[in-house]
């Protein structure tokens, strides 16, 4: 793996029914900073998204979000009128996209590596995204799991149901590197 320069990160626009996921968003922002990873993410002012941006902000890093135009976020968000945007959050760049898929393009353009942290369905949407242009082939760029008290298990042993079934080869997800928590998975990244 080389240098990291730059990740993707994919999370949740609401913070989770414990404290744990906002801290550890935070943490993780803050240890890239502090290591001179810039980070890309979906640019909301909201749940495990802002303390990611507040934790690299915090530690002196560089962020950009890429925010579709117009979006509104989950219909909770929308009907509540909860601003969702990137006006909430102290951002190094903010790029307007037009929608869902221009974002994960983009951040998948602007980034050498992906982190995923516990989330929903625009999340796991991300996730797969990456990994499928991955496995085609269009790009070498690894995967990293922050796998916060094994949020993630279910799915990893999804994963290796797919591959027992012949579905996957078990070389498919030599990308994916998984952690436990923020300093664990940063160890792996820099390595």
């Amino acid at each position: 793996m080389g240098k990291i320069k730059s990740v993707a990160v994919y999370l949740g626009s609401r913070p989770g029914n414990e404290q744990k996921y906002v801290r550890n968003a935070y943490r993780l922002g803050q240890l890239l900073a502090e290591n001179h990873i810039d980070i890309v993410y979906g640019g909301a002012s909201v749940g495990t998204m802002k303390a990611l941006a507040e934790g690299c902000t915090a530690a002196g890093g560089h962020i950009t979000g890429v925010f579709p135009a117009g979006f509104k976020g989950k219909k909770d968000n929308a009907a509540a009128g909860v601003h969702v945007g990137p006006e909430g959050v102290a951002l190094s760049k903010t790029i307007i996209v037009n929608d869902i898929a221009e974002r994960i393009a983009t951040m998948e353009r602007l980034s050498d590596a992906m982190i995923f942290l516990p989330g929903s369905f625009g999340t796991m949407t991300e996730v797969f995204s990456w990994v499928e242009e991955w496995q085609l082939g269009y790009h070498t760029k690894p995967a990293f799991c922050l796998n916060t008290d094994g949020y993630y298990d279910g799915l990893l042993a999804q994963i290796r149901t797919m591959i027992g079934a012949g579905f996957m080869d078990a070389d498919d997800m030599t990308l994916l590197h998984t952690a436990p928590d923020p300093e664990s998975l940063c160890r792996i990244l820099i390595a």
